[in-house]
């Protein structure tokens, strides 16, 4: 059973967690479920991924996030203050639990050239409080989908299609 299937509930605070982030200065962008829920896709997510600039001082500040946010690694234990980000970059895909809900940082997602190329076809999203953060394109955000090839992604992808011709009819 996929890690993701096998997680027990937890309330997702996407807001909660993005401000964590945003007040640590970490430079993210976000993709996934979130990602086609903020362009307006009716789909039901329960977790936020997100893809970190991998410069070592983002990292960092991306380390503090997560003990500020009492993370722990998906199946692994509490992320403790190890005063450095270095550690993330041993794994390409990291799933974290956290008591504002499921939270995976992805560094290249599948079709995908990583953070460079997601945050230039960005947008600028608010989410609420004057929070803001970048979201995947709909073409970067199909992309990923497609790559992945899971039937949950598949399923999104005739959806974000629709929402980029009604984009460009808007135009």
């Amino acid at each position: 059973m996929p890690a993701e299937e096998s997680r027990a509930p937890v309330d997702l605070d996407v807001l909660s967690l993005i401000r964590a982030l945003t007040n640590r200065g970490v430079e993210f962008v976000v993709v996934g479920g979130i990602g086609a829920l903020l362009w307006g896709a009716d789909v039901v997510t329960r977790d936020l991924d997100i893809v970190p600039m991998a410069t070592e001082r983002n990292l960092d500040r991306l380390a503090d996030s997560l003990v500020d946010l009492h993370a722990e690694v998906w199946f692994a234990g509490p992320v403790r203050n190890l005063h450095s980000g270095e550690w993330l970059r041993t794994s390409n895909t990291w799933n974290f639990v956290t008591p504002q809900g499921y939270f995976d940082v992805l560094f290249v997602p599948s079709g995908t050239a990583g953070f460079e190329g997601l945050s230039q076809s960005a947008q600028e999203v608010e989410i609420g409080d004057g929070v803001s953060v970048k979201v995947a394109s709909l073409d970067d955000l199909i992309a990923m989908k497609e790559a992945a090839g899971r039937p949950k992604d598949l399923l999104v992808v005739p959806i974000l299609r629709w929402l980029k011709e009604r984009e460009a009819e808007d135009e």
